[in-house]
């Protein structure tokens, strides 16, 4: 990730997103051409998070938990890459912290069985230890439980991104880190006297430094981004093919480095969309999942009450049904959190899916 110096955050980023968040919202969130800035479409957030409590570059990316039987009991868990976990509810408040390192990627895969409970298991990149941290959620409350067996220690030299996978073929439940140097390690996690070990069961080169990362668990595919070049495509099993495809590359119309956050959503049945942060000029990238097709891109712009997003890094999305998002929703890390003219600490910003698919008109688009 190559960011603007975050000594100066507080003045940097928000000069450096002055188109992002200029308060006109007829206009493009974009910082490239007129032609570019046509094609990318504002939306607005509906809601943000309670910022994270370290100042500087700290905020970077979530993952979403859902409740298996009430779903306004769902969560959203964040990081905070200065000092652990967050976890937040659906307003955005922050219920649970946990200061378990520098952990900079998140996410989570249900369908663990652990001492014959199915539980939803949360990965996490931490880069104080360079080990994957391991915690279940608690369905009760949504808080987390170190379930570790023992240190899942990286052979990375230093691990950064990271995304879990969860095998169509065998029920098996991965994860990918991957380091600044551009390789990968693919774990399995498996469960151990009542706690989850792991072990690496592939390695691989990407090229250069790469962080965003998504498994699609319909197609055994992996989407991994090489910050400076390309969202490629891989098979996402552990003796799956090392052949692979450029989806989108940084030059392409609408794109500019650095990629970051890559996420799916599941319209079922193998349809949706593969979403990227193009964080050179702040957008996000939207492909059909099927064919991989460049559908569009857009922006979260300043709103009346919420600010917008700039300089992101993780992103995730969801298609479950809210009483208050029928389709789900999107959340960005925002890497400039600002209140008129005052910076504040980092955060994370909600979008209504339904925003996103009328602004790109996807709901008259081949799914």
């Amino acid at each position: 990730m190559k960011k603007f110096i975050k000594i100066f955050l507080g003045v940097l980023a928000f000069t450096a997103c002055e188109v992002v968040k200029e308060k006109k919202q007829e206009k493009e969130v974009s910082k490239t051409t007129t032609k570019e800035v046509n094609r990318i479409k504002p939306v607005y957030a509906t809601m943000e998070t309670a910022q994270v409590s370290s100042s500087d570059d700290a905020a970077d990316d979530a993952c979403i938990w859902i409740h298996p039987t009430n779903k306004t009991k769902s969560k959203i868990i964040g990081t905070n890459k200065q000092e652990g976990l967050i976890v937040y509810d659906l307003s955005g408040n922050e219920v649970f912290q946990y200061p378990v390192g520098r952990v900079n990627n998140v996410d989570i895969r249900e369908g663990f069985v652990l001492e014959k409970d199915t539980v939803a298991i949360v990965t996490a990149s931490n880069r104080t230890s360079n080990t994957i941290t391991v915690h279940k959620v608690n369905p009760d409350d949504g808080s987390l439980e170190d379930v570790a067996a023992m240190p899942l220690k990286s052979q990375l030299a230093e691990i950064y991104g990271l995304g879990m996978y969860k095998s169509a073929k065998t029920n098996k439940i991965y994860v990918f880190a991957n380091g600044k140097d551009g390789n990968v390690e693919q774990w399995e996690l498996f469960e151990e006297a009542g706690k989850v070990a792991g072990k690496i069961v592939r390695t691989f080169a990407v090229g250069n430094q790469t962080e965003g990362v998504v498994a699609d668990d319909f197609y055994g595919k992996l989407y991994i981004g090489e910050e400076e070049k390309a969202l490629w495509k891989y098979d996402a099993e552990p003796d799956g093919s090392e052949e692979r495809k450029a989806i989108v590359t940084t030059t392409d119309t609408n794109m500019k480095a650095d990629f970051e956050g890559v996420t799916l959503y599941d319209s079922g049945k193998g349809k949706g969309y593969i979403i990227l942060s193009s964080q050179g000029n702040n957008s996000y990238a939207v492909f059909d999942r099927i064919t991989n097709a460049y559908i569009g891109s857009f922006g979260i712009s300043d709103g009346a009450e919420i600010d917008g997003t700039c300089d992101t890094d993780g992103i995730d999305v969801t298609s479950a049904t809210f009483s208050d998002y029928p389709k789900g929703f999107f959340i960005a890390q925002d890497g400039a959190n600002t209140k008129g003219k005052d910076s504040l600490n980092q955060n994370f910003k909600l979008v209504d899916w339904r925003k996103i698919e009328t602004a790109l008109l996807l709901n008259k688009k081949i799914k």
